[in-house]
Formats: structure tokens, C-alpha cells, sequence
């Protein structure tokens, strides 16, 4: 019991000491106003080292994970209903965020000076964006933090060439995991300096514009965690009715306590696999599905991260003066965010690669990520919470379109061990 209290205070050590840290920085700012800009150089090189170090972590870390998957047939039709349905669980959880904050609205009473990217970005059509986004047209645009999506898509490429070439592809695939292991410990170490870089950031920036800044924050504590508890409940709960109908609704929350209290606790999707599994077990999930769909979904099925973008997309839209006008800029936004939290989320320090990802699409100004850092940091229980259970109910959805409507009322996992 002791070693469990002690793994949860420390998965909220780090998030606590950035979150003083940053509160000393804004105390810092708000003392000293516009004096608090000595400390810029600070933040600015840290900010500088992480922007360096995302690409090559981006490419290493997916282009490693897809490479060694050993027989990519055996369960292709698994995993690509488990994808599809990470999908569109993504977009409603986007476009649910978009009602949301429609109706409530995000804090604009300051607005930091939009760059020249920004306005270009504005002013591109949708089709125009989605190819800028997706694509480039020459490879070293490829190699950079403004086309990280692009990146994506070459990086994944890659990865699937690798692994077609089988037993000539095992030391390319080894010398990628090599390297991922290695970028992902340099971004570890930079983390380290993270309260110090951000403190210095946030006493600049709250140096400049006051203590408004701040009220941003407090708002979307206010808007993001009561609308991830409607989430949680409502959606998750019609997800279960659709694979189960009342049963499943039923017994869904039944069994999910264990794993939800644990997500809220570790803040780790990792930290809930085993309980996941055994929730899918209580279940009758058959494990040939749940062994695949919740692993999977612990890297790459993120609900609550989608939710968390959203926000923070429109955050971004109102802080630097670029409106979303029409519905082509909201299809843009929810297609980010899904792509975001389906790819980006797999990689390690993956809320700096997604902020990131929203950056370069939208043409924000650098300024732009130490704001949603912090923001994550505040969401990332709630995110969590969701991402997590939401694995359980998808092993659900996806036995109910593998096994049919009545699969919960067989033993499905004593057939397979028979089998």
C-alpha cells in the first residue's frame, strides 16, 4: 500500500514543482512588470533546445515502433477497426469541445501579437491547409517543427517500408530503436530545467501582460474539467450502450472504479493497463482483442487529449487574433486535433510534439508554447481519466463489431482457449 502512495505522489511531484515554479515566475512578472524581461534569455534557450530536439524525437520514436512490428498481417483487420473507431471517437470528442466552448466561450481580454505565419495561416483556404499540413514539397522542409505533420506522414512511410523488408530491414529497425532510447533520455534531461525555463518564461510574459494572462488559465480549469466529467459519463456511457446496450452501460461503470481512480491518480495510461485488461476480462472481452486494442490505445487513442486541443486551439485563435470564421477552419482544427492525439500522443514527451503540431499548423508565434505547456499540465488528469477508460469501453466496441450484438452473453474467452 505504501509503494502505491508513493508512486502516485510522485507521478504529481514533477507536474507540482513546473506548476510553483511557474506561479513564482508570474509573481516574479507581476512585481517586477516590464523589468521581469531580463530573465527572457532563459526561457528563450530552453524553449530553443526543446524545438531542436522534437524532430528527430518524432521521427526515432514512430519510425522505430512501426519497423519492428514483426508480422503486420497477422492482426491487420484488428487493427484497423480499433483504429477506425479511435478515430471517430476523437472527432466527437473535438466537436463536442467546439459546442462546448461556443456556448461558454474562452478568455479574450488580452491579445499577444499575432506573427506573419499566423495571418498567412488565416488567410489559406482548407484545401490549401490540408495539403501545407500534410505534405511539402521539397525534403528538407520535411526535417522541421513547422511541418511536423508532414514529418508524420514521411516518418510512417518509413517505418512500414522497414518492417516490409523484414529480415534486411532488422538492423535498420534496431539502429532506429537505438536512437529513439537516446533522443528520448536528451528530452528527459531537458525536461529537468523545465521549471526553471518556464519560470523565466511566465515572468516575462506575465511581466507584459499582467495578470489577465493568468485569468486564461483559471478559465479553462473552469470550462475543461467539469466538461471531462460530462464526457466521461455521458459519451463513454452511450459508447458501452451501443456495444452492450443497458448491460453494458451497466456493468461498464461496474468495473471501470479500479482503473479510473488509478488513471486520476498515477496520471499515467501506462499505470492502467493491467487493470484495464482485467476490467476487459470482467468484461468479456475476448483477450485477442483486449491485448491489442488496450495497448494500442494506451499510445495512440486520446480523447481527452482531443478535448484538451480543442481548447486549446481556440485559446490560441482568441490570444493572437486568429479567428476560426468559417467551417472550413473548424474542420481544419478538429482534423489537428484528431491527427494529434491518434499520432502524435504515441510519442515520448508527446504534449510538447502536439503542442507543437497545433503551432506550426496554425502559425502561432513560438510565444505560443509555453502557454499550452502549462495548460496541458493542468488538463492532464482529466485527460488521463478519459484516454484511459475510454481503451476499456473501445475493446467493447470493437468485440461488438468483431463477435456481433450478443457477444457479452457468450464466454468468449474459454472458447478461444479451447480453440
Amino acid at each position: 500500500m505504501s509503494t502505491q502512495i508513493e508512486k502516485k505522489r510522485s507521478s504529481y511531484r514533477e507536474p507540482l514543482i513546473l506548476i510553483v515554479f511557474v506561479i513564482v515566475g508570474a509573481i516574479l512578472g507581476l512585481l517586477l512588470g516590464e523589468k521581469a524581461s531580463f530573465l527572457y534569455p532563459i526561457g528563450q534557450i530552453w524553449l530553443n533546445l526543446l524545438f531542436v530536439l522534437l524532430v528527430p524525437l518524432i521521427f526515432f520514436s514512430i519510425s522505430s515502433s512501426i519497423a519492428n512490428i514483426a508480422d503486420t498481417k497477422r492482426v491487420g483487420k484488428l487493427l484497423v477497426l480499433t483504429i477506425g473507431i479511435f478515430i471517430v471517437t476523437a472527432a466527437i470528442a473535438g466537436i463536442y469541445m467546439f459546442i462546448i466552448t461556443g456556448i461558454f466561450g474562452v478568455d479574450t481580454s488580452i491579445q499577444i501579437e499575432s506573427g506573419e505565419a499566423a495571418a498567412a495561416a488565416a488567410s489559406a483556404g482548407i484545401g490549401e491547409q490540408i495539403v501545407n499540413t500534410f505534405t511539402v514539397s521539397d525534403f528538407p522542409l520535411v526535417i522541421s517543427r513547422f511541418h511536423i505533420l508532414a514529418l508524420i506522414v514521411f516518418t510512417v512511410f518509413f517505418g512500414l517500408t522497414v518492417s516490409i523488408l523484414g529480415e534486411q530491414g532488422r538492423p535498420v529497425a534496431s539502429w532506429l530503436s537505438n536512437m529513439s532510447l537516446v533522443f528520448y533520455k536528451m528530452v528527459a534531461l531537458l525536461m529537468k530545467l523545465a521549471p526553471l525555463g518556464l519560470m523565466a518564461y511566465f515572468a516575462n510574459l506575465t511581466g507584459t501582460y499582467g495578470p489577465d494572462l493568468l485569468k486564461s488559465y483559471a478559465r479553462g480549469l473552469l470550462i475543461y474539467y467539469p466538461a471531462a466529467i460530462v464526457y466521461f459519463f455521458a459519451f463513454l456511457a452511450l459508447y458501452a450502450f451501443l456495444a452492450a446496450g443497458s448491460w453494458g452501460v451497466r456493468n461498464f461503470f461496474k468495473n471501470i472504479l479500479t482503473p479510473a481512480l488509478t488513471a486520476l491518480g498515477t496520471r499515467s495510461s501506462a499505470a492502467t493497463l493491467p487493470l484495464q485488461l482485467d476490467a476487459c476480462d470482467k468484461l468479456g472481452v475476448p483477450r485477442e482483442v483486449s491485448s491489442v486494442v488496450v495497448p494500442v490505445g494506451a499510445t495512440c487513442h486520446m480523447d481527452g487529449a482531443c478535448i484538451a486541443t480543442i481548447y486549446e486551439i481556440v485559446l490560441c485563435c482568441a490570444l493572437f487574433g486568429h479567428p476560426l470564421n468559417n467551417i472550413g477552419d473548424f474542420v481544419f482544427a478538429l482534423v489537428i486535433a484528431v491527427a494529434g492525439s491518434v499520432a502524435v500522443s504515441s510519442v515520448p514527451g508527446g504534449g510538447a510534439a502536439m503542442e507543437t503540431m497545433v503551432i506550426s499548423a496554425f502559425g502561432f508565434p513560438s510565444i505560443a508554447l509555453p502557454v499550452l505547456l502549462m495548460m496541458t499540465q493542468l488538463f492532464d488528469a482529466g485527460c488521463t481519466l478519459i484516454n484511459s477508460c475510454g481503451d476499456t469501453v473501445a475493446s467493447m466496441l470493437v468485440t461488438r463489431f468483431l463477435y456481433g450484438k450478443d457477444w457479452y452473453k457468450k464466454d468468449l474467452n474459454k472458447q478461444e482457449a479451447k480453440s
